[in-house]
This record gives C-alpha cells, sequence and structure tokens, in this order.
C-alpha cells in the first residue's frame, strides 16, 4: 500500500481544477474524417536523410522537440493534451492552445507528426478534435542522439477501443503532472507501459502484471506508490476480477516490497459513480479477509486520491 498518514492540514484549500472527463474518448463520441485525395500519411512521405534530420534537429525549438516527446511516450494526444505538458507558461489558456496548434502545425509540415483519420469530439472541435502521433521520420529524429535505430515499421489506424483506451491513459497521466504541479508535490515517477510492467512467477510459471501507469507521489515527508488500471466500462466484473487476482499474485511473490518496501495502491479509474459501486462490490466479496489493496474512483476523485491518500469507501 501507500505510507502516506492522513492529513491534518486545515488550510483553506484551493479551488478545485476542472478536469477533463477521460470517457469522452469513448468510441460512440469519436468519428472518422476520410482523408481527402491531398492528404498523405506521414509514413508515405519521402524519407528524410540523417543528415536532414541533423539539421531538423538543430533548427527545432525546445518546445518543439517538448512535443516530440510528449507525443512519443503517450503514442497519441490530442491539441488540448499537448497544450497542458508542454505549453504551460503562456497567459491565458487560448493564447497557449494557439501556440500549440502553431507548433504542432509546424511539426507536421515538417513530417515529424501526423494525425489520424478518426477524431475526437465532433467537427465543433475544430483543430482541437485532431489525433497526433510520432512519424517514422519524428522517431528517428528523437533517436539521433541513441544507439538504437528506429523500426521501420508500416503505419495501421489505432482501433477505437485502443485509441479511446490510449487517449484516457494520457489523460490520467497529465492529470497527475497538472496536480502535482498545482499543489506543489513531486511527480518522482512516472511510468507508462510497458515500462511499468512487473514479471513475476507463480508455481514455476513466467506470468506479467500489466498495468496502465506506476506513480510515485511526494507531500512532504510523505510518498505515496500507485499502479493505476483505466476502465471504460468494456469489461465485465469477472474480467476484472482476473485481473484483480494477478496482483494478489505479485503482491504475495515480495518483490515491489523487496524492491522499495511498500506495495502500491492499485487504483481503477472508471467513468462513473454506477461503475464505481459495480466494481467495489464485487472486489470486496472476492477478496474477503485478504490484503486491501486496491481502490475505485472516478476521475473526478483523483485529486483527493492523490492528496489524502484514499479513503474507506475507495478502498477494497
Amino acid at each position: 500500500m501507500t505510507n502516506r498518514m492522513t492529513s491534518q492540514d486545515s488550510k483553506t484549500e484551493p479551488r478545485k481544477p476542472q478536469l477533463t472527463d477521460f470517457s469522452r474518448y469513448k468510441v460512440c463520441d469519436s468519428y472518422c474524417n476520410p482523408p481527402s485525395a491531398t492528404d498523405t500519411p506521414a509514413g508515405g512521405r519521402h524519407r528524410l536523410s540523417r543528415r536532414q534530420l541533423e539539421e531538423l534537429d538543430a533548427c527545432l525549438k525546445a518546445k518543439d522537440k517538448k512535443a516530440l516527446l510528449a507525443i512519443q511516450r503517450h503514442r497519441y494526444l490530442i491539441t488540448g493534451q499537448v497544450q497542458r505538458l508542454v505549453f504551460t507558461e503562456t497567459a491565458t489558456s487560448t493564447a497557449a492552445l494557439r501556440a500549440a496548434s502553431r507548433c504542432l502545425k509546424k511539426l507536421k509540415e515538417l513530417g515529424l507528426i501526423d494525425t489520424l483519420s478518426r477524431r475526437i469530439g465532433g467537427v465543433r472541435a475544430g483543430s482541437g478534435s485532431l489525433i497526433w502521433y510520432l512519424s517514422h521520420a519524428g522517431e528517428r529524429l528523437l533517436r539521433l542522439h541513441d544507439q538504437k535505430e528506429a523500426a521501420n515499421r508500416r503505419f495501421f489506424e489505432p482501433s477505437p477501443y485502443f485509441l479511446a483506451h490510449t487517449l484516457a491513459v494520457a489523460e490520467v497521466s497529465i492529470q497527475l503532472t497538472e496536480l502535482c504541479r498545482k499543489y506543489q508535490m513531486e511527480l518522482a515517477e512516472l511510468q507508462p507501459e510497458p515500462e511499468c510492467w512487473r514479471s513475476y512467477s507463480e508455481r514455476g510459471i513466467c506470468l506479467s502484471l500489466k498495468p496502465d501507469l506506476y506513480a510515485i507521489t511526494v507531500s512532504g515527508e510523505y510518498e505515496d506508490r500507485w499502479f493505476l488500471k483505466i476502465d471504460l466500462d468494456t469489461e465485465s466484473p469477472t474480467k476484472v476480477i482476473e485481473k484483480c487476482r494477478r496482483y494478489h499474485q505479485y503482491y504475495r511473490s515480495g518483490l515491489e516490497q523487496k524492491e522499495s518496501g511498500v506495495f502500491p495502491l492499485t487504483v481503477w479509474i472508471v467513468p462513473d459513480t454506477d461503475r464505481k459501486q459495480h466494481l467495489l462490490e464485487h472486489i470486496r466479496a472476492a477478496f474477503d479477509k485478504q490484503p486491501r489493496l486496491f481502490a475505485v474512483i472516478t476521475a473526478e476523485e483523483l485529486e483527493e486520491l492523490i492528496r489524502q491518500g484514499g479513503e474507506g469507501d475507495m478502498l477494497c
């Protein structure tokens, strides 16, 4: 679990930010925009030579590279998410969004990123509905200073569910960054998948634990560790329980405790309160009288969890 004690801070709490509800990325809220005859996928553009990439690398601004790294880290991001990660020092949110749009447009023209045909939020969302991903040239540019060479993989449009889940995971990652920035907490570690996956064995069989995110947050003298699972209400409670059993198996292995001294709290982040209550009932029934390794929250409760360490009605 975590080693956070219940906060006794009696100061007036700052106004709660309006956090984006990741459930809006679900399949029914997205639409496909058929590519026009003039659109050319990034993967199909003329291949840039290493010399050309080095020249581009020298010309890119710091925020250009931060935007590329953010998209690489999260696989797919919408314009507003890039803005919240990279363009945080602009006077107004409108100006920040415009700056992000200009940056992304520039990177696309250079062939370093491109957009999916699928968008989020409908046609009225405009450029804010675009979903960005790193092109092969962008991958190669970021690897100029590495020994590895970017794999020459053929690009395929992601499935609607995979895209919705990836954007939802990115949203939680961004919210963690924003919350730690707002409350002057330290986000000591934030690992996306597959970096956050764990390997262990059960009865001689090699198994994998696959959280969506692993995070360490530090507030004063207290440090909390989290495994985060993003649920879009697409799996039955039985399937969720099967995944929870993996966390109990990994807990019993003692590997995580040996490494860090504590076992992270596994947090299921769900779209609404009905789903929350449904999962709480099933998890509590399945793991009665066993260590309470899990919490189930809605996206709106993430701030309370990170600041206070969770309450009894979240834990199971």
